[in-house]
């Protein structure tokens, strides 16, 4: 059905031209010859460049003997050469079709036409000339960029398929290790316990010990698939207050060269308090400043907003993402305070201390 379908372009032409009677007898048997050569052109391949041929000389002939702008019907030889695979090819029939059209224009001016020359005639052969490569560069721009989409899939289903791999590394490395060692110390523990119970215990708080240190590593490695820059978080506020109409001034005094985790935790807190801003202050000017000071890092953020002492709504729509970022900075040992008036607006205050990783062979002894 669909291989019939693609002539219907042909019967809006096919009627104006019987109708009344502009084709008939030979005429309307090279306009059938020219509709058979088209769908031919389509359907077999192999042969194309030959039904094209047969297009280009039915619509020459037709334009010959019964109106010279029948070479207009050129459009759809054209549209046939697009399909070629080959520009040289293209160019070839092309070729012919240029040199059939003129010379049958020509030929037959003033012979068989009835119609003198016209010059309107020619711009619109070298336009249909023009129409297979148009078309052939639209196919090729469509198929690089669908091989483009699939090799940005097929990258995007290697990365994704390497940090999985990145992932089981991680883990096996991290914990595989750490819970072997804590399996040989509780055994160690279990078979000290009875006849000498002091030295149980230090086995028993080294365990300890070493699942604190595991739970960070692991807390580490969450992280750092979910790493969120403090300094780019500065740098999205700034541009969320500029598009809320907010004046915002960011401070970031510190470097950060801290483990993944503090980072992590202290941007979406500071991403959380931004939110609340816009949302909820009503304020027209905020101040978040990062610091760092001997054995900790301190956020404060500030706005000048109507405060939450009297607004209880806002400290109800509030009450949940403080609750959130008070059970983030638990993880990193971290403590939030709120201070809120509806004179000066409300500030929020993070300190969290300086974590170092724990030496995993001091632990172990």
């Amino acid at each position: 059905m669909r291989k019939w379908l693609m002539l219907a372009p042909l019967l809006l032409p096919f009627f104006y031209l019987l109708w009344p009677k502009r084709l008939i007898g030979f005429e309307l048997i090279l306009f059938l010859i020219f509709a058979a050569g088209y769908r031919q052109s389509y359907v077999d391949a192999k042969r194309r460049e030959m039904y094209i041929i047969v297009q280009i000389i039915a619509i020459s002939i037709m334009a010959a003997v019964a109106n010279p702008w029948l070479v207009g019907l050129g459009l759809h030889p054209a549209i046939s050469m697009s399909w070629l695979s080959s520009y040289r090819r293209i160019s070839g029939m092309a070729g012919f079709m240029l040199a059939s059209f003129c010379g049958t224009l020509f030929l037959f001016d003033g012979g068989l036409l009835s119609v003198a020359w016209r010059h309107e005639w020619l711009p619109l052969i070298l336009a249909l000339a023009a129409v297979p490569y148009i078309l052939k560069l639209y196919q090729m721009s469509c198929e690089v960029k669908s091989k483009l989409r699939d090799a940005n899939d097929e990258i995007a289903r290697l990365i994704k398929n390497e940090e999985r791999q990145r992932i089981a590394r991680d883990l096996h490395d991290t914990l595989g290790h750490q819970l072997s060692l804590i399996t040989l110390k509780s055994e160690l523990v279990e078979r000290l316990i009875a006849g000498h119970p002091n030295q149980a215990l230090e086995e028993a708080r080294d365990v300890q010990q070493i699942s604190r240190s595991t739970l960070l590593q692991v807390r580490e490695l969450i992280s750092d698939m979910q790493s969120i820059d403090i300094g780019e978080e500065f740098r999205q506020a700034e541009e969320i207050f500029q598009s809320a109409g907010i004046a915002f001034e960011g401070v970031n005094r510190s470097s950060l060269a801290a483990v993944p985790i503090i980072q992590n935790i202290l941007g979406m807190c500071l991403r959380e308090c931004v939110t609340n801003v816009i949302k909820h202050s009503g304020a027209d000017r905020c101040k978040a400043t990062l610091c760092e000071e001997p054995g900790q890092y301190m956020l404060h953020v500030q706005d000048n907003g109507t405060g939450m002492a009297r607004d209880s709504s806002r400290l109800e729509q509030f009450g949940n993402g403080l609750l959130g970022m008070k059970e983030r900075l638990l993880l990193i040992e971290g403590k939030l305070e709120l201070v809120s008036d509806q004179a000066w607006g409300t500030r929020v205050s993070i300190t969290v201390p300086k974590i170092a990783k724990p030496n995993i062979a001091e632990v172990v002894g």
